[in-house]
C-alpha cells in the first residue's frame, strides 16, 4: 500500500513542478518560440520565452503553420548585426491568418510587438461587429469609407478594421505592445 500511495504523490509532484507553462508547450511551437528568442538575440530565459509564447499560443490551433523573415532574411540585408533584431511570424490556421512583428531594441532593452489577426467572414457577419464596434463608446472611428472602417480603441496602441466587399468581408484586429526585458 506504501508503494501505491509513494508512487501516485510521485506522479502528482512530477506534473505539479512543471517550471512553467513554456517548459510543457509542444516541440513544434517551443521550435518557433526558441527561434523566436534567438534571432532577436533576447536573454534566452523563461521570461522572454513566456512573453513570445503569450503573444502566439492563441493561434497554435489545430493545422497550425507558421514561416518567418529575420534581419538576415535577405542575401542583400544591411542590417544583420544591427543592435535592433526584427523576426517577423506568420502564423496560419484554419480559423485565421496571423502576422506578429516582433522588434527588440537591445541598448534599450525593450521589446515592441505589432499583432494583426486576418480574419475572413460573410459580409454580413463583417457588417454586424463593424455595427456593434461603432456603437462602443471605448472606440474612435479614424476613417470611414464605403468599403472599410477601422477604429481606434481610446488610450490603447489597439485598431479594429473593417472591410466589406459583398459576399465577403474581413475584420482586422491589430494591437501593439512596448515591453521592457530585463
Amino acid at each position: 500500500m506504501k508503494k501505491i500511495v509513494y508512487i501516485l504523490m510521485l506522479s502528482l509532484f512530477s506534473h505539479l513542478f512543471a517550471l512553467d507553462e513554456v517548459s510543457s508547450i509542444d516541440e513544434s511551437q517551443k521550435k518557433v518560440i526558441d527561434r523566436v528568442v534567438e534571432v532577436l538575440g533576447l536573454p534566452n530565459t523563461t521570461s522572454s520565452k513566456e512573453i513570445v509564447y503569450d503573444k502566439l499560443s492563441t493561434f497554435f490551433t489545430e493545422g497550425w503553420s507558421a514561416h518567418w523573415t529575420t534581419n538576415d532574411t535577405g542575401v542583400d540585408s544591411k542590417i544583420t548585426k544591427s543592435t535592433t533584431q526584427i523576426c517577423d511570424v506568420t502564423i496560419y490556421n484554419n480559423n485565421r491568418v496571423v502576422n506578429t512583428t516582433f522588434v527588440y531594441f537591445a541598448k534599450e532593452k525593450q521589446l515592441f510587438i505589432t499583432l494583426k489577426q486576418y480574419i475572413e467572414a460573410e459580409s454580413s457577419t463583417v457588417m454586424d461587429l463593424y455595427k456593434k464596434t461603432k456603437a462602443d463608446t471605448k472606440y474612435e472611428v479614424q476613417n470611414e469609407t464605403d468599403n472599410y472602417a477601422y477604429f481606434q480603441e481610446k488610450g490603447y496602441m489597439s485598431y479594429n478594421t473593417y472591410h466589406i466587399k459583398a459576399p465577403v468581408g474581413m475584420v482586422i484586429y491589430e494591437s501593439s505592445y512596448f515591453i521592457n526585458i530585463k
